[in-house]
């Protein structure tokens, strides 16, 4: 991103009253992106004999079957010092009407009951930051924090409130985290409907690889869920090849009832030349085969992330809208995680996973690259993920009653197209689908595929 940088001299902080000493003096730098997003979505309930109900997205309440533009708009500045920063993002990400952009206020039921769905510019981001010792950093905030972005995001990744303390030291970096997701006020309790999570983070650099053991508490009271996640997470090359994996496993109680699960993610890209960088991965999440008995077994994230990760991510593709007919994944997630609704579940993005869910194993093939033979600054991604469901014995069967349902949901096809106009402007455009396997059709009685097309212009400064 390029910044245009602002340097105010002590004296002019002063007459502003936001200064005292000289040796104080900061650097200013100002930022911002704009993004316009028409985009149509396709069958999100996989049957075109039946109007879509509604779906969501980052901008609100939209139909799953229909057209809106979506308006991400921000607006950024940073303050550094010598031994401390400040940064904060403004941000409004609407739906394009004229009740949005006006800001009008409505309560009718034809506008989902949105008190000033305009009206929601604010902080969307911010990070405070403090070094106390070389190797001791202080920061707060709600940035974008993650514990395995980097591989599978199998686990955490999101812009929560945060307090923590972060340090490098050689080839070792740590990263210590208290996450309060909720903290909600409810009558009688002071604690009642809330979730903390506690994290804790080492990356060790070895030769050509970073090693991170991870580890995470989750004191989820609002799920009534105590949950230990443990694992590891690894980057790295061999030779000419990119490789990554993560391992996590869950341990706890939800309720009554005693919890173990994991799940796993691995992952290998081999960088042929400019234009063709061809890459294989498996992600995994353990599925839970019997909600009546007294065992939770579904993985839940704390927020599945898979949108985002490495080498699956896509931003725009199918599999990380809300698809909650058929397959039961949410906005950003790859897993089912809310398939068998809020039962037994102890987290996922909205706190809303279930424990009963079905899990899922996705083999994925994609390929990326430059097209500067077809025209300077294109670019492109391409990729083809097979899904299936891991545990089908919580699955209900709409179209053979009684049957088992099958374990293959589905394939999803992606292709994203990008050019950079210059530093300032790009767009790109993506065409992604799911074609539901005999696992959803089994579900939903119905075999249409659903479609997501997006075309995104992009604006940076």
């Amino acid at each position: 991103m390029s910044f245009k940088k602002l340097t105010l001299s002590t004296a002019i902080l002063a007459s502003l009253g936001l200064g005292a000493a000289q040796s104080n003096a900061a650097e200013i730098e100002f930022f911002g992106t704009a993004k316009v997003k028409p985009t149509y979505y396709s069958n999100f309930d996989f049957d075109n004999q039946k109007e879509d109900g509604i779906t969501l997205n980052e901008g609100g309440v939209v139909s799953g079957n229909g057209a809106h533009t979506r308006a991400e708009t921000r607006l950024g500045w940073k303050a550094v010092g010598d031994d401390w920063s400040v940064k904060m993002i403004t941000e409004s990400d609407q739906i394009l009407t004229k009740d949005n952009v006006d800001r009008s206020f409505y309560t009718t039921a034809e506008k989902n009951g949105l008190p000033n769905a305009g009206g929601e510019f604010g902080i969307e981001r911010a990070e405070l930051l403090y070094s106390l010792a070389p190797a001791v950093q202080l920061q707060a905030g709600w940035d974008l924090r993650y514990l395995d972005l980097q591989s599978g995001g199998l686990l955490y990744g999101d812009d929560h409130p945060f307090v923590g303390l972060r340090g490098k030291s050689n080839n070792t970096s740590y990263e210590v985290l208290y996450i309060p997701i909720n903290n909600a006020v409810k009558t009688g309790s002071s604690e009642a409907g809330d979730w903390r999570v506690y994290s804790a983070k080492v990356s060790q650099k070895v030769a050509e690889w970073t090693l991170s053991p991870i580890l995470a508490y989750s004191d989820n009271v609002d799920r009534n869920a105590d949950v230990t996640y443990f694992g590891l997470e690894g980057f790295g090359k061999i030779g000419g090849a990119n490789l990554s994996f993560e391992v996590i496993g869950a341990d706890g109680t939800v309720g009554e009832r005693d919890l173990s699960s994991a799940a796993a993610y691995a992952g290998i890209e081999l960088p042929v030349n400019d234009s063709f960088s061809p890459y294989v991965a498996v992600r995994y999440t353990q599925g839970d085969s019997d909600a009546t008995d007294n065992k939770v077994e579904g993985f839940n994230g704390i927020t599945d992330i898979g949108r985002f990760s490495g080498l699956m991510g896509m931003d725009g593709n199918i599999l990380g809208e809300n698809l909650s007919t058929g397959y039961g994944a949410t906005l950003y997630a790859y897993s089912p995680e809310r398939t068998g609704g809020r039962v037994q579940g102890y987290g996922g993005i909205g706190n809303g996973a279930s424990g009963i869910n079905p899990g899922s194993q996705i083999l994925a093939f994609g390929t990326k690259g430059a097209l500067a033979s077809v025209a300077p600054n294109l670019s492109y991604k391409a990729q083809l993920f097979m899904i299936w469901f891991d545990e089908t014995g919580n699955l209900v069967n709409a179209k053979n009653p009684g049957q088992k349902v099958d374990d293959y949901a589905g394939t999803t096809v992606d292709l994203q197209l990008k050019y950079a106009f210059n530093l300032n402007f790009s767009m790109d455009y993506i065409l992604s689908t799911f074609v539901p396997g005999d696992g959803i059709q089994d579900q939903t009685n119905s075999n249409d595929s659903a479609y997501v097309n997006t075309l995104s212009m992009n604006w940076t400064y």
